[in-house]
């Protein structure tokens, strides 16, 4: 697969992101449906019967995660308000089949389902899991908070499916809401795995973590990723927007997966954006080589980094995307002039040739003092 078959599949999965940070494809939050169910349970559906936008089915309770613990066993009545157009014609009784984990909450009339999702389809409304109890590593303890036992149940799932693919791709991206330590055990255990797509994800969620060894082996194994554009632009997502350690070895790691020219360029693009938010002293060499770098988006960020030091901006982080925290320019900093702030820019549009030769001449001129 080409390297523009790559970037295609990274763009895409940007953009079902909605942000960079939330959900994909209509997800929903892990932990809103934690709060907002009276139930969670793990069953099997079955049977089901449709009259206009109403859907009702069986549910075989099999594991009780939050709510009565009495309907473990029992066979439930669920309806589902789907989104067939109100007022159509009755749709007779489909069959519904499905074993996994459901959020349901009370209603007048029973239970009433909370889709894991904005689904269109049924199979979209709960999280896949193979039938009988759970995988012995992923074993709680009936006293254990909600939100472990949730994340056990989804961990379990994710690697019987060896990594879930397109279905559950959200569930990478949701499951760190829980801040559970399951989630880094799931992401250890795949991170070892045999399985190329299970290891790639698996590093993902440990980058996104954080570690540094995560992302150097993620750089090793990057001869690995064309083979799997999905999961790759997983990697490559936790990389550009969420990889933020500021410590001297990340930093290093991090700015000689983006020096390496015959690397992948979205992996080495990624790294150098990561650069750029963190922007620390450390970084500074590794974004002014940037400037000189064949690839105009390259330079760029090598731009945006040096001017984003110089003015004296924080580390952009997730939590400060929304707010645009990370441009908030404070009144004075050590390297901030008039012509920094005039020489300032930020993203991968081509760097043009006066901010390019300002800032090559601002390294040259304040290297010394910084230590280089």
């Amino acid at each position: 697969m080409s390297i523009e078959v790559l970037r295609a599949s990274f763009g895409l999965l940007l953009l079902v992101v909605g942000n960079a940070y939330g959900s994909i494809a209509g997800a929903r939050s892990l932990v809103e449906l934690e709060q907002s169910a009276d139930l969670i349970v793990v069953g099997a559906a079955s049977g089901g019967v449709q009259s206009g936008s109403m859907l009702s089915f069986s549910l075989q309770v099999g594991r009780v995660i939050k709510g009565d613990p009495t309907v473990a066993g029992a066979l439930i009545a669920v309806d589902w308000a789907s989104p067939t157009q109100a007022g159509s014609p009755d749709l007779g009784s489909p069959e519904v089949a499905g074993d996994g984990l459901w959020f349901l909450r009370r209603s007048s009339s029973g239970w009433g389902l909370l889709p894991a999702v904005r689904p269109v389809l049924f199979s979209e409304t709960y999280i896949p899991e193979p039938p009988g109890p759970i995988a012995i590593t992923y074993v709680y303890s009936p006293s254990a908070a909600v939100s472990d036992k949730v994340a056990s149940e989804i961990g379990a799932a994710l690697e019987a499916a060896n990594g879930g693919g397109a279905e559950l791709a959200a569930l990478y991206y949701l499951l760190d809401e829980l801040h559970s330590p399951v989630i880094q055990r799931l992401y250890k255990r795949m991170s070892a795995s045999a399985s190329p797509n299970q290891k790639i994800l698996g590093l993902s969620g440990l980058i996104r973590g954080g570690s540094a060894a995560a992302l150097t082996a993620a750089f090793e194994a990057a001869s690995s990723l064309n083979a799997y554009p999905l999961e790759a632009g997983v990697l490559l997502n936790a990389i550009r927007n969420q990889f933020r350690s500021t410590d001297s070895t990340s930093v290093e790691v991090l700015g000689q997966i983006a020096a390496l020219t015959g690397s992948s360029q979205p992996l080495r693009e990624s790294a150098a954006r990561a650069l750029v938010a963190i922007h620390t002293k450390q970084a500074l060499p590794y974004l002014a080589a940037l400037l000189d770098d064949p690839d105009p988006n390259l330079r760029s960020e090598g731009i945006g980094g040096l001017g984003s030091f110089a003015n004296g901006l924080p580390v952009q982080t997730p939590a400060g995307v929304p707010s645009l925290a990370y441009l908030q320019r404070p009144a004075s900093a050590p390297y901030m002039t008039k012509a920094t702030v005039a020489n300032f820019a930020l993203g991968p549009a081509p760097a043009d040739a006066t901010r390019l030769s300002f800032w090559k001449a601002w390294w040259l001129q304040n290297r010394a003092s910084l230590g280089y």
